[in-house]
């Protein structure tokens, strides 16, 4: 589905996407959307979705769209450019953020990624298996997260992060690594998308996301995960 309000765009987007295969809804406003989305047999499979939009900003309907529990991949086409704006739009619940003016082979290589990764955790087996670190428990059998007792929604992309980086306890991982066995993607589509990832888990699930004991930056190196902090050792 294209959440897209500029004809001249939407017509341009939705040829593109129908001459590489795709079946491709367009809608001019976001409660038509949400509707259609709601309503629609087979499911969506990928929404493309514009910010600025009349009467309901394409954040509120990505999180409309979270709000109800469907974790369909949703790619933001947007002008803004601030850090702010795409921390919002990832806090909102966008797989990937690009900023307008894009690059169509790269919007197109985007879509084959995240259709392909949605195909990939569909059909992957589940076995029982859960995880503690901290206030956290996470159990990805059940997509159920509850961290000091509350319970935490994560999109599909933020699960299949906390997963890869647990799974690699101990290990400094490269941003160019999580970009190729999370995002499923050889370059990054935004500037500084994983560290925006990395900043929303630390929101999530730190104590003082400021001074983070589970989600460590390597300086120059990437990221590490470390489920029991060890405490400083005395001075002699």
């Amino acid at each position: 589905m294209l959440i897209e309000d500029e004809s001249h765009l939407a017509i341009g987007i939705r040829y593109n996407l129908t001459s590489e295969g795709f079946t491709v809804t367009a809608v001019g406003d976001g409660p038509k959307a949400l509707a259609l989305i709601e309503a629609a047999d087979p499911p969506v499979d990928l929404v493309v979705l514009d910010l600025m939009l009349p009467g309901m900003s394409g954040y509120a309907v990505c999180e409309a769209v979270r709000a109800t529990g469907n974790l369909v991949p949703v790619v933001m086409l947007t002008a803004r450019t601030l850090v702010e704006d795409r921390i919002r739009g990832f806090d909102a619940g966008a797989d990937v953020y690009l900023q307008k003016p894009f690059d169509l082979d790269e919007l197109l290589s985007v879509i084959r990624s995240l259709l392909s990764r949605r195909g990939n955790d569909s059909a992957a087996p589940r076995s029982d298996n859960s995880f503690t670190f901290g206030q956290t428990s996470v159990n990805f059998d059940t997509w159920e997260t509850h961290s000091n007792g509350q319970p935490v929604r994560l999109t599909a992309l933020e699960m299949k992060l906390l997963r890869y980086l647990i799974e690699h306890e101990g290990l400094v991982i490269s941003r160019a690594e999580l970009l190729k066995n999370v995002w499923g993607m050889e370059r990054a589509p935004a500037t500084r998308t994983i560290d925006t990832f990395m900043l929303k888990l630390r929101k999530i699930f730190e104590a003082n996301p400021s001074k983070p004991q589970h989600f460590l930056s390597v300086r120059g190196a990437g990221y590490r995960f470390i489920s029991a902090p060890q405490p400083p050792a005395k001075p002699a």
